[in-house]
C-alpha cells in the first residue's frame, strides 16, 4: 500500500474520533438524546470512509497508470534491441537504411540507451552524426559529439533520429515547428529493415 493512503486513512481515523468525542461532549453538555448522536456519528464515519476510500482508488489508478506506462518504455526498448540484434547477427547497420535513402548529415535526438547504441553504430560509418539533441546536454560532455538542447537552434541536417519513448510525441511536434528536415523514429527504422 502506498503512503498517500495509509495517511489518508490515519487522518480519518483522527476525524472520525475528534468527530465522535465532539458529539458525545455536545450530548452531555445539552442532554440530547443517544439516538441522534450515534446516528450522526455514523454518518461522518460512513463519509470519512468514503473519502478515504476514493482517496485510496485514485493513488492506485496513478500508481497503476505509472507502471502502465513505464512498462510499455521497456517493452518498446525490448522489441527494439531484439530487432537491432537480429539485424546485427545478419551482418546489418542502421546505417545502411541511411545510405540506401541518400541521407549523409543526421542528429540524434535522445541520448538514452539507444540513442548511445546508435550513436556508436554511426560514428564508424559514413554517415556523419552532426550533433545530438537532449534536455541533459551537460551529462554527455565525455562524448566527442556537440550536443544540445531541444530549445537550442537546430543545425542544418538531412534527417533527426528521435530515439525516445516517454515522451516522444511532445517532442515531434517541437521538432516539427523547428526543424525543416526529415524526423525518423528508430524504432521505425529498424522495423522496416
Amino acid at each position: 500500500m502506498k503512503k498517500i493512503p495509509l495517511l489518508t486513512l490515519c487522518i480519518g481515523a483522527v476525524l472520525g474520533s475528534l468527530c465522535t468525542l465532539t458529539f458525545i461532549w455536545l450530548r452531555q453538555a445539552s442532554k440530547i438524546s443517544i439516538i441522534p448522536t450515534i446516528a450522526v456519528t455514523i454518518i461522518i464515519t460512513a463519509v470519512v470512509f468514503f473519502y478515504c476510500q476514493v482517496q485510496k482508488r485514485a493513488a492506485l489508478k496513478k500508481a497503476g497508470d505509472a507502471y502502465a506506462q513505464k512498462l510499455k518504455k521497456y517493452q518498446s526498448y525490448y522489441y527494439t534491441f531484439g530487432s537491432w540484434m537480429v539485424l546485427r547477427n545478419k551482418k546489418r547497420t542502421v546505417a545502411e537504411y541511411f545510405e540506401n535513402r541518400n541521407i549523409k548529415n543526421v542528429a540524434i535526438c535522445g541520448l538514452g540507451r539507444l540513442g548511445l547504441c546508435l550513436y556508436e553504430e554511426l560514428k564508424n560509418s559514413n554517415i556523419h552524426v552532426k550533433y545530438a539533441i537532449d534536455d541533459k546536454a551537460e551529462s554527455f560532455s565525455y562524448l566527442n559529439l556537440r550536443v544540445v538542447s531541444l530549445e537550442s537552434n537546430l543545425e542544418a541536417v538531412d534527417a533527426i533520429v528521435v530515439t525516445k519513448f516517454i515522451s516522444h510525441i511532445k517532442t515531434l511536434d517541437i521538432l516539427r515547428k523547428k526543424a525543416t528536415c526529415e524526423i525518423l523514429n528508430l524504432q521505425d527504422i529498424i522495423s522496416s529493415m
